[in-house]
């Protein structure tokens, strides 16, 4: 599969046999795109593998933010791949966000405030203040997945989904971008009339301080 080609798994894909087996990790995902580390990329499969085996998304459908290779990944309730797609995320590098950040104007952010935070989000479809649809991630915070915004011609965010690297990937003020096709036909009919899970993974820690204990 191309390096930043979106995947779409359909119903019939699935009963051929591409959804992933319990035993196996290395079904659990496609491999990893052009230009993103395999080690890293085996962490979603982890992630995806014990959440299946936990029921830790508690018959919802859920999304796993990889941040270091700058991918979200969508699955259905029971587990089942939807798809796969490249992100933007927030400039700053960290798994926390700064206290008090949901409270102020993106003027206040500074650049090393702008941090996608790790973590187990319940999530719900709403609206920004401008009545445009979003993924509330977690709303005392601002944090939400939303289709790419264009309105800045000099952040490239649609070269940056474009290429090949996800180094050049880290420009949000902390929200996760991702394309309009993949928001518009996996993300919002998957949590449509829902809550859902989304799993942010840690960039600067081990996996098991943020996962791997049991849903409050």
């Amino acid at each position: 599969m191309p390096a930043r080609t979106i995947l779409y798994l359909t119903a019939a894909g699935l009963a051929l046999g591409l959804a992933f087996p319990q035993s196996s990790l290395a079904s659990v995902l496609p491999r990893p795109p052009d230009g993103r580390d395999a080690a890293v990329w085996s962490a979603a499969g982890e992630v995806t593998a014990w959440i299946r085996e936990t029921a830790d998304n508690q018959g919802l459908p859920f999304l796993i933010v990889d941040k270091v290779n700058a991918q979200v990944l969508a699955f259905d309730p029971e587990g089942r791949l939807l798809g796969t797609a490249p992100a933007l995320l927030g400039l700053a590098r960290g798994d926390v966000s700064p206290p008090g950040v949901g409270d102020r104007p993106l003027s206040a952010i500074g650049p090393g405030d702008r941090i996608t935070p790790a973590g187990r989000f319940v999530a719900s479809m709403g609206e920004n203040l401008g009545g445009k649809g979003i993924l509330w991630i977690d709303y005392a915070a601002a944090l939400s997945l939303h289709a790419v915004i264009t309105t800045r011609p000099a952040d490239r965010r649609l070269q940056r989904l474009a290429t090949a690297t996800p180094l050049d990937n880290r420009i949000s003020f902390g929200c996760v971008n991702v394309p309009v096709r993949f928001y518009e036909e996996v993300v919002q009919p998957a949590f449509n009339g829902t809550v859902g899970i989304v799993y942010i993974l840690p960039e600067s820690g081990p996996l098991a301080d943020v996962f791997f204990s049991a849903p409050d």
